[in-house]
């Protein structure tokens, strides 16, 4: 039998790649080409970065540019062309998971520089140059084509020596910063038109801030490869009228003091460093630090600051706390919502500017059943294997497993600031009762219990009924009694046999009745901007979960004073904690009902609707149910009311 060639493969072609440039810039996000760019010099092992101004059209032309210049290996005219005219040039495959696609500096930056972007790279000295711009006729970007004369011939050149372009108020070659010496890059951009100013950014986005670069590289990056040396020159201010009219005014000394034309000159740290921050601030220091490690690999380190923070960095870098994740050295996903760190058990806004949660899952490699890669869009990560392949990043999850053993040093900050705050349980004695026996045994939490063939140890602090402990026995099936709903033990009477602490009483694990949750006073900054209460599912103190109050919201607070005006100023305080407690044990009674629609609705949509902080503050808006606990309780308590108040609601 004749042996069968390997098949010969035509490669696929590209056509129209305008689009795929178009549509890849639109899923990108702000600031975006500044990534771009950065990785583009950290791969071609630059020790020194700057995005900077080109100086030579603002004296000219009254135009100011945006250029970014590296000292890296450079490229040569055939590598110009290779990595600037080929979609995924430079020798990256698109679509490899951790790989940077060689398109990303391409698709964030022509789309705003149709006019063009002009780069000039040096190699062993001698230049090269390019110009990357749109045709105006097909929309398709591509290499500019330059008529040269030499020794009286004419030709068609993609690459050329950098020359004097009086049209743009440029001499090309003179972009080279003189700390670029032998090998490098410049790109400069020119954007839509040869008058257009682009030292700001992508006019299409909310990139106007003169400092935004700076604070994008101290927010992404989270600490900068060893030597390297990143700057931004910034202007100092959004009004033309006050730039400065050449590179001289901006980097020498002030002429005219009254209006401060220079630019400065900003060296970017990265995220890391703001928080560590190693310089001494009055009264402030990073306090705790630790790492703690998830059952599928993944690492969260964590950083607690602990009194005053440094001042002034809010304009160039985060100056508090955040929860992101940490993927070749750069942050994804960034947030400081208070859900999301309502997820780690931590609601209180004190603890939450000073707590940084940088989450460390593995990276996907080939034979591995789970890791992350980064989006198409170079933004966001997604998930490969696990539950949830191709999903986002499973922060709610890996924020019960932290909270499940939360370093100390964070607990006891949440405990200082709950300090005062005042919390409370159901003191109706009848609707406790009430609640309780309907649905007490539907509140599971993890506890010990002690258990004689136990293979842990607890030190028993809690009633429980005592589990029958029996050999070997037939499994049989639970029969339900002719009403339909099955018999369940709530487990919170009989002897002490229930903890969590270890002790020398044997015990096993067992998920048994916690009762009710509880409720906690908190201020308004631990809240959603309108949110009147927030359901925490998760809480060191209360294991059955509890329901934050916000003390500040103006409902609540027209309703204090409703009723403190009813009565003699001398009862003001005890009738606000009346009042606030009210509310406290309506909120936590809906929370306790909607364990009753398990049957019907799924789980994960009564804890992430039903018991959102928007259904929440809608529930408690309305008055009639509060008010009918409201005055029976306050009237029978303090009985004599201002005359005044009688009067007013005397017919």
């Amino acid at each position: 039998m004749a042996a069968i060639a390997r098949p010969r493969i035509l490669p696929m072609k590209t056509a129209g790649t305008q689009h795929f440039i178009e549509r890849t810039y639109r899923e990108g996000g702000t600031f975006q080409w500044v990534r771009e760019a950065y990785k583009n010099s950290q791969e071609a092992d630059a020790t020194k970065v700057r995005f900077g101004v080109e100086w030579q059209a603002v004296e000219n032309l009254g135009v100011y540019r945006r250029v970014i210049a590296d000292d890296g290996i450079g490229m040569d005219a055939d590598e110009l062309v290779a990595f600037f005219n080929t979609f995924g040039g430079g020798g990256k495959p698109i679509g490899e998971a951790h790989e940077n696609f060689g398109i990303g500096v391409k698709t964030s930056l022509l789309p705003w520089n149709r006019h063009g972007i002009v780069v000039v790279s040096w190699v062993d000295g001698e230049a090269s140059m390019i110009w990357v711009q749109r045709d105006s006729e097909t929309g398709e970007y591509g290499l500019r084509l330059f008529e040269i004369e030499e020794d009286g011939e004419t030709s068609i050149e993609s690459v050329v020596t950098p020359f004097d372009d009086e049209e743009h108020g440029c001499d090309w070659s003179r972009v080279k910063p003189e700390w670029l010496q032998e090998h490098g890059t410049v790109l400069v951009l020119l954007g839509n038109s040869p008058s257009d100013n682009t030292v700001l950014g992508d006019p299409n986005r909310d990139e106007a801030d003169i400092k935004g670069i700076s604070a994008y590289l101290n927010k992404r990056l989270w600490t900068l490869p060893e030597g390297m040396a990143l700057t931004v020159d910034e202007l100092r201010t959004q009004d033309r009228s006050n730039w400065p009219p050449n590179e001289e005014v901006a980097h020498k000394t002030q002429a005219n003091p009254e209006v401060d034309r220079r630019t400065n000159m900003r060296t970017v740290m990265g995220a890391r460093y703001f928080i560590d921050y190693p310089r001494k601030v009055e009264g402030g220091k990073l306090a705790h630090s630790g790492t703690q490690r998830l059952r599928d690999g993944t690492e969260i380190d964590w950083f607690l600051w602990e009194g005053n923070r440094p001042t002034g960095l809010h304009s160039y870098a985060a100056s508090t706390g955040y929860i992101a994740a940490l993927y070749q050295g750069e942050l994804f996903d960034v947030t400081s919502h208070h859900a999301t760190y309502r997820s780690f058990a931590i609601s209180e806004s004190a603890v939450r500017q000073n707590l940084w949660l940088i989450v460390r899952p593995p990276q996907f490699e080939a034979g591995t059943r789970f890791g992350v890669y980064m989006k198409t869009d170079r933004n966001s990560l997604l998930l490969r294997g696990g539950p949830n392949p191709g999903g986002p990043l499973p922060i709610n999850e890996w924020g019960n497993e932290f909270a499940d053993n939360m370093p100390e040093a964070i607990h006891d900050a949440i405990v200082k600031v709950r300090a005062g705050t005042g919390g409370g349980t159901l003191e109706d004695p009848t609707w406790r009762a009430r609640l309780m026996a309907r649905f007490g045994a539907r509140w599971r939490v993890m506890m010990r219990r002690v258990n004689p063939n136990g293979r842990l140890g607890v030190t028993p602090d809690q009633a429980g009924t005592d589990p029958v402990h029996r050999g070997p026995r037939k499994v049989r099936k639970r029969r339900k009694p002719r009403n339909g709903t099955a018999k369940v033990k709530t487990g919170l009477g009989g002897a002490l046999n229930l903890g969590r602490e270890n002790g020398d009483q044997p015990a096993e694990d067992a998920r048994v009745g916690g009762g009710l949750p509880s409720y906690r006073r908190v201020p308004g900054s631990d809240f959603e901007p309108g949110m009147l209460a927030i359901w925490k599912a998760k809480d060191d103190e209360n294991p059955a979960g509890v329901v934050l109050l916000n003390i500040d919201h103006p409902v609540l607070r027209q309703v204090v004073e409703h009723w403190q005006a009813q009565f003699p100023e001398h009862y003001a305080e005890e009738i606000e904690k009346d009042v606030t407690a009210v509310y406290g044990e309506v909120a936590v009674s809906k929370v306790a009902h909607s364990a009753a629609m398990r049957s019907i609705i799924p789980t994960d949509v009564i804890e992430e609707k039903l018991r959102s902080p928007e259904a929440l503050t809608m529930a408690l808006l309305g008055l009639l149910a509060e008010e009918a606990v409201i005055a029976p309780r306050i009237g029978g308590k303090y009985k004599r009311r201002r005359p005044e108040a009688v009067e007013a609601e005397t017919p």
